[in-house]
């Protein structure tokens, strides 16, 4: 059965087997890896200094991200939320339960008094939106409450029987739909199709309607043995499951559609990631549909996502010489000794010589050595067919990083030709590298027609707040370089449209506003006005489910485009007293436009604590801690800072035997108004350190003072005339530093508004910066 409407790939060279047999139905999986991810953002920051510094290259263990931007959370196949980054956080959205339900568990958040809010915090927190968000109707009573609880607990164990036992009891309607959610999203199966189909129906407007559809997909085609009635459940629709895909595929071959069928395996393939056993079961049923360029283009590809084991893996399917190839790279992956190095590279055979992957890692290993000119010459020589290269976003990062050492070696017209000549693919790389373009020929080559040109190509791409705002403050320098001050003026009021943004408030600054207006929806729903999936987490929020009402708050944050809607939504959590809900919702809400700036930066999340000497103010410690932890109390990185300011052991026990505090490493992590009090004290000896410069102070917190005392020594003081300071943040080397700086930077303005220190856009000042620079 052809459904041409499927639109699938045609492929080359597809191996046709006659009176090929379809193995038996390979066994229904749970796709745990297909990550459907949109990053939301740069990795929060690891505190270095308090955290290991960046690796000495300057490279980052971040997922690609956009400058911390993208619309985010996608809710996975696994039912965990993909939070920014998928690389390592300072504070992960939570752990998947040890049920397997794959639903997120959020970290408790403390209950005492002490590391709650000030009651004058929390009665300004709640004025930050419109009156409205009713609580739920008084007609629910505690009998159901505790009832519903009692189901939860069952449905959390997979228990479906035994909760719905108790759910059936349950008299209040829209708490009944609440507690169904939780049997769906935490057994699916064992609730069955008939309960799945029926809440897709029932529940159509729902923000998670695409996750359970692919619940459902799973769960048809496992019960399908016959390929015609696979091809008829899917009609012209292209599957959203990994099992689905491969069900599709065994239906084509089945139907004697090798061509379509072949193509979809090969895709499969190549671009999906699996586990050890989907791996297995894969090759064991498709394996003789594959061909060495299909083994050697998925080895490629995980090499340059550094997946070393299972690109060996299938290197070893494609032959010796590409097995020899994808050692040699795993061998600069790794960074051993230089003599292993070398030997893996020198085993390589000589017709892979120009091989675009293995160029792609001799130019690592000579920039990290330090061979920049080699590096270069290496660049030149390399392939630019997208298809050739396969990860053009990792070939961006690669001449991003060389870009910046010839600024640094004095050679603006290398690092431009760098960077325009990108092969960048994802729309958010593509902006980077035009930046990045643009930036230098303006600021290293004085060639403002030039930068516009790039300017123009990032602009046209741009979508989220930060990255609009980035690319028009830019053009409007551009524009005021070439005499054009009316376009330069058009540009700076399109940055500063966007007031909550490092950017925006530049441009407003550089427009000589002096204020800062934070946007507010104009109406927020109230009772039953509010979106039916809204109410549902009120009540989850009710009976002390954070762990389950957060993700779907999130989803709706993610989705909803009315401000009135999503406002309501912020309302309840703010009244949960929810600070990194709170704030999570108002990222993406802002993200996509929606006027809820104050929500982005709640004024709670931080207990009352009593200031050592010198301490940072209440704004700068806000603004630090919304980018380190997102307001997490309990958030520990893989490198070990913990808490709402991520302090290590070693740097908080210092700060605290300065001050004669009495110290415990416990308390870092189960003690919110400790966490912030040595955080607090530790920021104010850095400001003193740093003469009171924000800059270097942010910056150091995040990278190190060993750090910041190399880049002043490479690119000026910026306290000093003659440095503009904004050049000076774009040029630090480190990317996770570059974004946090301007993070903290933004947080700093929006903070000082949000406490009533002072309405004034102090920005300027804040960098030391000079009007007219």
């Amino acid at each position: 059965m052809k459904h041409p409407s499927r639109g699938f790939l045609s492929v080359a060279g597809v191996v046709l087997l006659a009176g090929a047999s379809v193995a038996a139905y390979v066994a229904v999986r749970s796709a745990t890896v297909r990550h459907e991810i949109v990053t939301l953002a740069t990795s929060v920051a690891r505190v270095a200094g308090l955290h290991p510094p960046p690796a000495p290259d300057g490279t980052i263990a971040v997922a690609a991200v956009p400058h911390p931007l993208a619309p985010g959370l996608v809710m996975q196949d696994d039912g965990r939320f993909a939070q920014w980054p998928a690389a390592q956080t300072a504070a992960p959205l939570g752990q998947v339960l040890a049920s397997g339900s794959g639903f997120i568990a959020m970290p408790a958040q403390p209950q005492s008094r002490d590391a709650g809010l000030r009651s004058d915090e929390m009665e300004r927190a709640s004025l930050t939106l419109p009156a409205g968000g009713d609580t739920v109707a008084p007609t629910v009573t505690a009998a159901d409450f505790g009832t519903a609880h009692q189901a939860i607990a069952l449905y959390r164990k997979g228990s479906v029987a035994p909760g719905d036992e108790f759910a059936k009891t349950i008299a209040d309607p829209l708490l009944r739909t609440a507690v169904e959610w939780v049997a769906l999203r935490f057994a699916p199966r064992e609730a069955g199709l008939i309960r799945l189909k029926a809440f897709t129906a029932v529940h159509a407007d729902w923000p998670t309607l695409p996750w359970l559809k692919r619940r459902i997909e799973e769960i048809s085609i496992s019960n399908l043995r016959d390929p015609v009635g696979v091809e008829a459940w899917f009609g012209s629709a292209e599957p959203q499951t990994l099992v689905g895909r491969l069900a599709l595929a065994r239906a084509e071959i089945a139907q004697g559609e090798m061509i379509d069928g072949v193509a979809r395996v090969r895709h499969i393939w190549r671009q999906e990631d699996f586990s050890t056993t989907e791996e297995t079961d894969i090759l064991k049923e498709f394996g003789p549909l594959l061909g060495s360029a299909d083994h050697k283009y998925r080895a490629d590809r995980l090499l340059y996502k550094e997946q070393v084991g299972p690109a060996l893996r299938a290197a070893a399917l494609a032959g010796p010489e590409i097995k020899l190839l994808a050692q040699a790279r795993a061998s600069v992956i790794g960074q051993g000794a230089v003599a292993a190095m070398n030997a893996a590279l020198a085993a390589v055979p000589k017709p892979l010589a120009d091989d675009p992957g293995l160029i792609f890692s001799r130019i690592q290993k000579a920039r990290r050595a330090g061979n920049s000119q080699e590096a270069v010459e290496l660049m030149d020589r390399a392939d630019t067919d997208p298809q050739r290269l396969i990860s053009g976003d990792d070939w961006w990062v690669e001449r991003r990083l060389l870009a910046r050492k010839l600024l640094d070696m004095g050679d603006p017209r290398g690092a431009y030709r760098l960077c325009a000549g990108h092969t960048a693919a994802s729309d958010a790389t593509v902006i980077e590298a035009e930046f990045h373009a643009g930036w230098i020929a303006l600021r290293f080559l004085n060639e403002p027609a030039t930068a516009a040109t790039h300017f123009a190509k990032a602009a046209a791409l741009a979508e989220t707040p930060i990255s609009r705002a980035r690319v028009a403050y830019w053009q409007g320098r551009a524009a005021e370089s070439a005499g054009n001050t009316v376009g330069a003026a058009s540009f700076y009021n399109e940055a500063a449209a966007q007031p909550i943004s490092f950017y925006g408030q530049l441009a407003g600054s550089r427009l000589g506003r002096d204020t800062i207006a934070l946007r507010q929806p104009v109406s927020i729903a109230t009772g039953d006005e509010r979106n039916e999936a809204i109410r549902v987490v009120e009540q989850l929020y009710m009976i002390g489910e954070r762990d389950i009402a957060l993700p779907l708050a999130l989803e709706i944050a993610r989705t909803n485009t009315s401000d009135a809607q999503v406002a309501a939504l912020a309302a309840i959590l703010s009244r949960a007293a929810d600070a990194r809900g709170t704030l999570l919702v108002g990222k993406y809400a802002t993200q996509r436009g929606l006027a809820l700036d104050e929500t982005a930066f709640p004024i709670f999340g931080i207990p009352g604590y009593q200031p050592l000497q010198n301490s940072a103010d209440r704004a700068v410690v806000y603004a630090i801690a919304r980018q380190e932890s997102e307001f997490d109390p309990r958030s520990t990185s893989a490198a070990g800072a913990k808490g709402l300011m991520q302090l290590i052991n070693a740097t908080a026990r210092i700060t605290a035997n300065k001050l004669g505090v009495s110290y415990d490493d416990a308390r870092l992590v189960n003690d919110a108004a400790f966490n912030a009090q040595i955080g607090a004290a530790h920021l104010g000896q850095l400001l003193a350190e740093q003469r009171g410069s924000y800059i270097l102070t942010f910056a150091a917190y995040n990278a190190g003072s060993g750090r910041v005392k190399e880049w002043i020594d490479a690119y000026g003081d910026p306290r000093k005339p003659g440095v503009d300071p904004v050049d000076w943040i774009e040029r630090i080397p480190f990317t996770e530093t570059r974004n946090y700086v301007q993070r903290v930077f933004e947080n700093l303005q929006v903070y000082r508004h949000r406490f009533n220190e002072t309405d004034k856009l102090l920005v300027d000042a804040d960098l030391g910066q000079r009007k007219g620079t």
